[in-house]
Parts: structure tokens; C-alpha cells; sequence
């Protein structure tokens, strides 16, 4: 029958593992008791000390039983491309990104292997259209994540474009010949193929298109910070060095982590710390002490996490209504703003002609034009933000426009996969 193989779907912010057994399909696999979906494991890692990890919806319950004490690592896949992040500490002990990676793969894998009841070391892993525009960097984050999935303890590995995955996935239910443009729009990246889908079996040549952009979710959560909510720590702090005599303002570099999810956790590592520590020293006026003073209570009480929760619930809310409350209610970092989705979708428009540009790149690659498309299917979360909804929209018309399930689609097409290459 083949060995057996897992099918992982290795997100920004969620993960998933199904799996390719004894020539039949396993379908997503219950990995997180705590979690509201089971099946949906959080891509998050909490260090409450340097040798104790815990994962997905646990690593949240623990941060918060442990008021928000240690390191909790989130959105960690979004770095695989930058040659400049090589990891980071946890208490002393390094912690390089392939680690990291490799970490979280390996409980996924110990999960599965724990419900499936035997050892595995073959998977099927996903991957971004593109984890970068450039080639280069494209290649060096492939080549992290192999050696994270060889970590972890893969022998026999497939990386798969996810938005193909998700076509293989469609596949399944088409009775005739179909043009499908699919759309994945996740935390990280959002990505395209063009693919030919019919009743028939899947052959590489089939897919006449594929292209993606490394902006998506995280993306967008961060235009909250950036546009506004960093002036109440510190974006616009003026400030003397000692012996100095020059009018300085907040670094755009210590700005940079702290309006990316991704990012900002690092801004607890002691070098930045210890710069922002600089700054406050040499602050100009109260306000501008006040400011750096709320960046420091958000780093020291760990409140990092839960505040970009609550900016990605207020990017949820301007789905569904015109404008949203943004309010964040700890001691000394009380603060209340009313955003309007005119407003969002302003400041998201350059990200939002990345975003497209690589649709256009997509449709390039196949010599085709909109109007051949015969379906367009959408997946992940933020295919349901009405920027990138309308875009869609305009272009290929509502009737073509077909929404997945967010989060399994991929994973489906993935299993398919596995199955194909067995």
C-alpha cells in the first residue's frame, strides 16, 4: 500500500495535518484538544523558560496562566526569507529560525504519529507561491524550511505551492473541464494559480500559472499600527543623544517591529531594549517620556500579544460594517479609536496592488486574460476582506467567485497530494 505520508498545511497563523494512509485519505487531524476548532492548531510557541515549549491554543492559556512571563513567538514563518533574522535568544539559549520552525513541526508530527498510531518520517509540506519576489531569497527560505522539516524529523519530503493544493482540492468535484483561478489569502503571503481541473487525473501541465506576493493578513493588521495607533508609543518621540545636539526622532527602525506582528516581539531583545532605554533618557518633553514609557509597559507586561489581538478583531469588524471601535483596556495603556473602512482601504491600497500585481504576473504566465477564468476560488481568511473581495469582483464578476472552506481546502489538496505521489 505505500508508506504512510502526512499532508501539513504550515500557516502563518494556523496549521493543519491530514494524511495519505494504506491508499486512503485522512482527513484533518483533531491535533489541539483546547482549541474551538481541533483540527485548527494556532502557529504559536510560548517559552515560559528555555526549556519548556508549549504550542497552538495551550501556548495562550499558558501565557496568560503565567501573566504573560517568557516568549511567545508568533507569525515566526514570515521571517524564512530575510538573510537578516537568523533567530533570536530564550534566556541565553539560541534560538535560531530553522529551530523555531523545526520545533513546531515536530510537535505537529508527534500529534499526528500519537493519533495515527506509528512513526512517520514522509510528509508533504506546503509552501507560498512565492515567500519572496526575489528569486534568491525565494530559494533561501525553501532551503530553511527543509532543513527545519529535516529537524523535525522528515526523511522524505514534497514541497507543494498551496494555492495548487487548493486546486487539487476542487478537483475532486469537478465533473467537466474547467479554467480555475484560486486564490489563498492567508496571514503571510497571498497566492495564485491558473490551473486546468477536470475529471481526469492531475498532471503537472495542467497548472499554466503560478505566482504569489509575501503580503496578506499580517499585512494589513499591521496598517493599524503603522497609520496610527504607534503615535501612542512613541512614533513621533523627539529626542537628544547624551553630548548630543541634534532633534531626533523615533528610529523608523525600532518603528518597523513595532507595527509588524511578526516583528515586534523583538523588541524585548536586549540590544533594541536597551536603545528605546536610550531614547527614553533623552525624550524632549513629558508627552514624548509618557510615549516611550507605554512602549516599555507593552514590552514589559507582555502585552504585545493581546493587543494585536485585538487589532486583527477590528480588521474582522470593518468585514462586516463601515467603521469598528478598536479598544484596548489594560492599566496605562487604555486607548479607544473608531476606524472606518474608507480609511483602511486607503492606507491598504498600496498592499493591495502588491497583491493584485501578482494576479496580473499569474494571469501573464498562462496568456490569458480575466474573462477565460471560468471559476475563481477563494481561500483563507483574508479573501474575505471587502478590499480584496471587490477587487475580485470587479474583475471577474460575482457568479465566479466561489469561497472555500478558509482553512481546509489547502490541507485537502495537500493529502491529495500525497496520495498522488505514493
Amino acid at each position: 500500500m505505500g508508506k504512510t505520508t502526512l499532508a501539513i498545511d504550515f500557516g502563518t497563523s494556523n496549521s493543519l495535518v491530514g494524511a495519505w494512509k494504506d491508499g486512503k485519505r485522512i482527513e484533518a487531524l483533531a491535533l489541539d484538544h483546547l482549541a474551538k476548532d481541533p483540527t485548527l492548531m494556532r502557529t504559536l510557541l510560548y517559552f515560559p523558560s528555555g526549556d519548556v515549549c508549549f504550542y497552538g491554543a495551550e501556548a495562550v492559556s499558558k501565557y496568560l496562566e503565567n501573566e504573560m512571563d517568557g516568549r511567545l513567538f508568533r507569525s515566526f514563518k514570515s521571517h524564512l526569507p530575510n538573510r537578516q533574522y537568523l533567530g533570536t535568544f530564550v534566556d541565553d539559549r539560541a534560538l535560531p529560525l530553522e529551530t523555531m520552525i523545526g520545533i513546531f513541526m515536530l510537535e505537529l508530527r508527534k500529534r499526528a504519529e500519537k493519533i495515527l498510531g506509528e512513526e512517520i518520517d514522509s510528509a508533504v509540506v506546503g509552501r507560498p507561491a512565492r515567500y519572496s519576489l526575489d528569486v534568491a531569497a525565494d530559494n533561501f527560505a525553501l532551503h530553511r524550511m527543509t532543513k527545519a522539516a529535516q529537524y523535525a524529523g522528515f526523511k522524505n519530503l514534497e514541497f507543494v505551492p498551496e494555492p495548487l493544493a487548493a486546486a487539487l482540492d476542487m478537483r475532486r468535484s469537478m465533473k467537466e473541464e474547467k479554467l480555475i483561478l484560486v486564490g489563498d489569502f492567508g496571514g503571510g503571503t497571498s497566492d495564485f494559480t491558473l490551473i486546468r481541473v477536470g475529471p481526469y487525473a492531475f498532471q503537472k501541465e495542467h497548472v499554466l500559472g503560478l505566482d504569489g506576493c509575501p503580503k496578506a493578513g499580517d499585512a494589513l493588521d499591521s496598517l493599524f499600527m503603522s497609520n496610527r495607533l504607534n503615535d501612542f508609543f512613541g512614533a513621533k518621540t523627539e529626542y537628544k543623544v547624551l553630548f548630543g545636539s541634534n532633534r531626533m526622532t523615533m528610529p523608523l527602525s525600532v518603528m518597523d517591529r513595532l507595527n509588524r506582528p511578526a516583528h515586534i516581539v523583538h523588541l524585548k531583545e536586549p540590544a533594541t531594549y536597551d536603545f528605546i532605554r536610550e531614547i527614553r533618557k533623552g525624550a524632549l518633553g513629558p508627552k514624548d517620556k509618557e510615549a516611550v514609557d507605554r512602549l516599555f509597559l507593552l514590552i514589559e507586561d507582555q502585552q504585545i500579544f493581546p493587543f494585536f489581538e485585538k487589532i486583527e478583531r477590528t480588521k474582522r469588524d470593518l468585514s462586516h460594517a463601515d467603521s469598528a471601535i478598536f479598544e484596548f483596556d489594560y492599566p496605562d495603556l487604555e486607548i479607544k479609536a473608531n476606524f472606518k473602512r474608507a480609511e483602511f482601504e486607503k492606507w491598504a491600497e498600496p498592499t493591495s496592488e502588491d497583491i493584485f500585481a501578482a494576479l496580473d504576473k499569474c494571469l501573464k504566465q498562462a496568456g490569458l486574460t480575466e474573462d477565460r477564468v471560468d471559476l475563481v476560488c477563494l481561500t483563507g481568511g483574508s479573501a474575505q476582506v471587502p478590499l480584496i473581495r471587490n477587487e475580485l469582483v470587479r474583475r471577474f464578476g460575482t457568479e465566479k467567485l466561489q469561497t472555500q472552506s478558509h482553512f481546509h481546502s489547502v490541507l485537502s489538496g495537500l493529502i491529495e497530494m500525497a496520495g498522488h505521489l505514493n
